[in-house]
């Protein structure tokens, strides 16, 4: 952690701090004291059971029941920690943080009861006339418990139970538990109708109507109707077939809801807590209080999502080419999100709100191709196809006419839309530096600028030449020197697949990849910033110091080495800027496959159907622009997670897989 410090000293005792306050190195003392424990045990359990009734040939009645129990259970055990004092040969006991001696036991269970009864008629007609029509419910129970319960100062070290929990002077003992259990409740109706006449001209009707238990009542229900068309066009007597033999025009509208909030939103709740370390007149007891939760919308409703497809399905010279070409609009409506602004005297935040709206337009094309043909007497055969998607998310309706990005969206933004700064450049010299800082105020971004504005540092664009750099009111209109960068969403999603067959040899390979789309590492990727996050951090890359600024280096991509420089608010790095915006696009070797069948002839000899020794590797290699700034960020990891560390370490892995396949 820190690369100036030794984890253990020479005596042989845990390092933990030095003269010059440095620390945190309590984590190796942890790993290897084996009375500091933590396990985590997860049981799950599913069970199915299904009846199916056949009273007439056309009707057929199902009903299943299916059970899933899961069970969590966790032990965390906490001791004190001894470690080397600033003094030589003397030690001390850390009794604090995390060497403060607790145990801590915690027990969640989960429970879901899922029952489903339908009905299916199907039959034919003249035998031209295909009628399948299917009925019937399912219901749904989820319950969930959580207990936690935490005990400080152990009679023992080794030992882990709740009874070896001693008391204070006085004799109490120091134990704190808390719960949580919350549960919901689902019930649906759903019925669809499939009509063809001779496999020429198809429709289906749907629909479902569901009511869950985490709206209030008069908002629980919804009504989700689906319907589609297809004509089959090569299936028309007039039809020639001697070219495309498979010709399918479909068209299609759909329905469905999300009701993916908190239960009991709708719900303003009391929360009871402890007045820390606080109490009344001679009582040794904590004081209570309690609060009620924020704001919430009684009328909370479920989220609609509306698609309508259009699509041609197409085969060609008995379908060795075949293709599929798709355009939707999808509207997503009553988004459940933050919704109207409270003014700031109210003391709360915005309750959650079906209060948006947005429409998604895209499209998805296929093509492949299938053939064989004799090679050296042989058949050689051999596929090629490749698939391409893009999409665009605009959000149509909201609540922010000032269209301030202190919420969350505005009417008009695209989803994924990344505004920032513009830099230009590096400066070459402080001089240059220090007469733009003259020229242009840069308050906003000069924070741990030791010895002020100097040549490497990074050279903000005042873009809307008002002599400062500058968010200007926060606005759409007003956003003061930023622009749209970028967009964190691809802007093409791509995969092409090969293979061949020939003589029992067979190769197929899969690339998979995206075109443009952006991330600007934030203050914890030190896989990408180095020292510029923090200047303690052990990683860097093996050429770090070849692309950092200097006099001798002054066209390198980063800039002067300052500590904190993307970490700190206010830092020149810490805003997103258009100089160390990461393009995402990559291109994948996603899997490849080689395989040979060892001819039939000499297998059936030992008793053996077919014998295929093959190998297979996934994630093989890339090639990403990123790779030019980082080589140790994977693009598909690229992406901010939640958590202060979790940002962007993990790559994808890689997988060689060695096998043989034997059927008898």
């Amino acid at each position: 952690y820190f690369p100036h410090l030794t984890p253990i000293t020479p005596d042989g005792n845990y390092f933990y701090k030095d003269d010059f306050g440095g620390g945190g190195q309590d984590y190796v003392a942890i790993l290897n004291n084996e009375n500091y424990k933590n396990r985590k045990r997860t049981n799950n359990f599913t069970n199915t059971i299904e009846v199916t009734i056949k009273p007439i040939k056309q009707l057929e009645i199902k009903g299943n029941y299916t059970y899933s129990s899961n069970n969590y259970s966790a032990m965390h055990r906490h001791v004190n920690l001894t470690f080397a004092d600033v003094v030589p040969g003397q030690t001390f006991t850390l009794t604090t943080g995390n060497g403060e001696d607790k145990l801590q036991e915690q027990v969640q269970t989960v429970d879901i009861h899922s029952v489903n009864a339908f009905a299916t008629y199907s039959d034919t007609f003249k035998d031209a006339h295909n009628l399948k029509v299917m009925a019937g419910g399912n219901f749904e129970t989820y319950y969930h418990k959580k207990l936690t319960v935490t005990g400080y100062d152990l009679l023992s070290q080794e030992l882990n139970d709740m009874n070896l929990v001693s008391g204070n002077e006085e004799g109490v003992k120091r134990i704190e538990s808390s719960g949580g259990q919350s549960a919901y409740a689902l019930l649906g109706f759903f019925g669809r109708v499939n009509y063809d006449y001779k496999g020429k001209y198809l429709a289906e009707i749907s629909g479902r109507y569901d009511g869950t238990s985490k709206f209030a009542k008069g908002s629980r229900w919804g009504i989700f109707p689906s319907a589609s068309l297809g004509w089959r066009i090569s299936e028309e007597d007039w039809f020639n077939k001697n070219t495309v033999n498979n010709l399918k025009l479909r068209a299609s509208f759909g329905s469905l809801g999300n009701q993916n909030v908190t239960a009991y939103q709708f719900v303003r709740k009391v929360t009871v807590e402890d007045f820390k370390g606080y109490n009344f007149g001679e009582s040794s007891t904590v004081s209570k209080y309690s609060s009620l939760s924020a704001p919430n919308a009684g009328d909370l409703t479920w989220e609609t999502s509306q698609q309508y497809n259009v699509g041609i399905d197409a085969g060609l010279f008995k379908d060795k080419l075949t293709f599929t070409a798709e355009g939707y609009i999808r509207d997503t409506k009553n988004m459940l999100t933050a919704g109207v602004a409270l003014p700031s005297v109210y003391g709360a935040a915005e309750p959650k709100m079906n209060s948006a709206d947005l429409r998604t337009r895209g499209y998805e094309l296929s093509i492949n191709w299938r053939d064989q043909f004799d090679l050296f007497g042989k058949a050689f055969g051999y596929n090629v196809g490749a698939t391409l998607s893009d999409y665009k998310t605009v959000i149509t309706k909201y609540d922010n006419k000032e269209m301030t990005f202190a919420k969350d969206y505005y009417v008009g933004m695209e989803l994924g839309e990344i505004w920032g700064f513009v830099v230009d450049g590096l400066f070459q010299s402080d001089a240059e530096a220090q007469a733009y800082a003259q020229e242009v105020d840069l308050n906003y971004i000069n924070k741990r600028l030791t010895g002020g504005w100097l040549g490497g540092d990074p050279r903000y664009v005042d873009l809307n030449g008002d002599g400062k750099i500058s968010v200007g009111a926060n606005t759409v209109k007003d956003p003061g020197d930023r622009k749209i960068l970028g967009n964190s969403l691809a802007t093409l999603q791509y995969g092409i697949t090969a293979g061949f067959d020939y003589l029992g040899f067979d190769v197929s390979v899969f690339l998979q990849g995206t075109g443009n789309h952006y991330w600007y590492p934030n203050d914890e990727s030190m896989a990408f910033w180095g020292p510029y996050s923090r200047p303690y951090c052990t990683f860097l890359d093996d050429n770090f110091l070849d692309n950092v600024w200097s006099e001798d280096n002054p066209d390198a991509y980063f800039p002067r080495p300052r500590a904190y420089a993307a970490f700190t608010d206010g830092a020149p790095l810490k805003n997103t800027n258009s100089r160390y915006l990461q393009n995402l696009r990559y291109l994948r070797l996603k899997n490849l496959s080689v395989g040979y069948t060892v001819p039939a002839k000499a297998t059936k000899k030992i008793g053996m159907n077919k014998v295929r020794v093959y190998f297979s590797g996934e994630n093989l290699a890339y090639c990403s622009p990123l790779k030019k700034h980082s080589k140790y960020i994977d693009p598909e990891a690229a992406f901010d997670r939640s958590g202060r560390y979790n940002n962007a370490f993990y790559p994808w892995q890689k997988t060689f897989m060695f096998g043989v396949d034997i059927t008898f």
